[in-house]
């Protein structure tokens, strides 16, 4: 049998993972956080190519640098595993959004930058981001109510800058919460609706659309129309 390569790693570190309820019999706390980065990695390629409930444990270890027996070690089943795939990809969207220099001045300008940054980030992780929403239903409860805890944090992130614009006279008096959903679902069309958003233009065309349709129903008349960049 020829021998396994090792699996390219990023950095267990700098991950903010909820996996502290999956059991593992390692003491080693490094340790468990490299074997479960390389478990994510090598189950997120298997799951999006075949399908959560066509990828195996025996076909997940076999990929791994470790053996089903270790693999045990870190996890107790496949479900562990996806949840483990979506805490992260929740984790690297959160991290990269809060990256995003935002105007502190200017809910519109936040805005705008906000929404800019989380379709690029939407597109980053487009695949991902797809599996999710396929699989986040077939999860257990506490992993499913933990996965979509971590969604909500995204929410927010909008939710404040639409209810600061609201405040501030920028924007209508509109649900903060239900347009803050609206605005990622608009982003999320991305990851879904890959080939029909591609046939109408590159990323940018794309943005600078949805913009134009998010402020046409945001802004409040005093704060006067949006320009729109394509003119």
């Amino acid at each position: 049998m020829p021998e396994k390569k090792p699996v390219p790693r990023r950095s267990p570190a700098s991950r903010l993972r909820s996996d502290a309820h999956i059991p593992t019999t390692i003491k080693n706390p490094d340790r468990v956080a490299h074997r479960r980065t390389e478990l994510i990695e090598v189950a997120t390629k298997m799951f999006l190519e075949r399908g959560f409930h066509n990828t195996s444990i025996r076909d997940i270890a076999r990929a791994c640098t470790f053996n089903v027996a270790s693999l045990y070690m870190y996890v107790s089943s496949k479900d562990d595993i996806l949840y483990l795939v979506a805490q992260d990809l929740m984790t690297n969207i959160a991290e990269r959004l809060a990256e995003t220099k935002l105007d502190p001045a200017s809910p519109h300008r936040s805005l705008e930058i906000g929404f800019r940054s989380y379709c690029q980030i939407a597109h980053r992780f487009r695949r991902p981001i797809r599996l999710l929403y396929r699989e986040v239903d077939f999860m257990p409860p506490r992993a499913r109510a933990d996965t979509i805890a971590t969604v909500s944090s995204v929410i927010d992130y909008f939710q404040d800058i639409v209810a600061k614009g609201v405040k501030l006279g920028e924007f209508r008096p509109l649900s903060p919460r239900l347009t803050a959903l609206n605005i990622i679902m608009v982003a999320h069309m991305i990851a879904l609706h890959t080939r029909e958003v591609r046939a109408l233009g590159d990323l940018d065309v794309f943005v600078e659309n949805q913009l134009d349709i998010i402020f046409a129903g945001l802004e409040a008349p005093s704060a006067g129309r949006r320009k729109s960049r394509r003119a």
